[in-house]
């Protein structure tokens, strides 16, 4: 009976012993284990096959948050397959905000060549021979929703077209549907003053 409460009253200590809290680092036993030793990227690692401390990565390795476009190899946008051309839009009903990103962006990306109503008409493009080729209109019946999806005009500001090169490292994969968006919004209201304009 005595063993058995020296034994309780031990494991009793151990316990409260545990729980405390420590003012110092704990012991560790193996240090390494803990906190690896971490190499520079242009450092040189002998137990690297390639004798350099930066990785590569393993073949087909796909970054966290990163999703392939899956028409990358396709030549142009009428080329795309569906009935969407391409990508379906994930906006199926822009908000605000939606509108407001997508503002900024066009404002910042494509104003310069496209204008700022869309008309083909930007800051660069300027008298000829400035362009061999202007840039088209936004606004005008060749990009309108009838001639070009919203998979397709995606896939332009993905891959480019003639003299516009790729977007997709300025703009991010969700903002160039907002901008899709914008232009659209843009297509409406011009849309509108033309048939207000024919009523007068």
């Amino acid at each position: 009976m005595k063993k058995h409460s020296l034994r309780l009253l031990f494991a009793l200590a151990l316990l409260s012993l545990a729980n405390c809290d420590y003012k110092t680092p704990v012991w560790e036993y193996f240090p390494n284990m803990y906190d690896s030793p971490a190499r520079e990227a242009q450092e040189a690692d002998i137990f690297s096959p390639n004798g350099q401390a930066s990785r590569i990565p393993p073949h087909g390795a796909i970054p966290i948050g990163y999703y392939p476009y899956p028409y990358a190899n396709v030549p142009s946008q009428d080329s795309l397959p569906g009935g969407d051309k391409g990508l379906k839009n994930p906006i199926t009903k822009a908000s605000l905000g939606d509108l407001m990103i997508g503002e900024k962006r066009y404002q910042t990306y494509c104003t310069p060549c496209h204008g700022v109503r869309g008309a083909g008409n930007g800051t660069v493009v300027g008298p000829a021979p400035r362009f061999s080729q202007s840039p088209p209109a936004l606004v005008g019946s060749l990009v309108n929703s009838k001639s070009y999806t919203d998979g397709q005009i995606y896939h332009i500001i993905t891959m480019g077209r003639g003299g516009m090169g790729s977007y997709a490292y300025q703009i991010e994969p969700e903002d160039r549907w907002r901008v899709i968006a914008y232009i659209r919004k843009l297509q409406a209201f011009e849309a509108n003053n033309q048939k207000s304009s024919q009523a007068n």
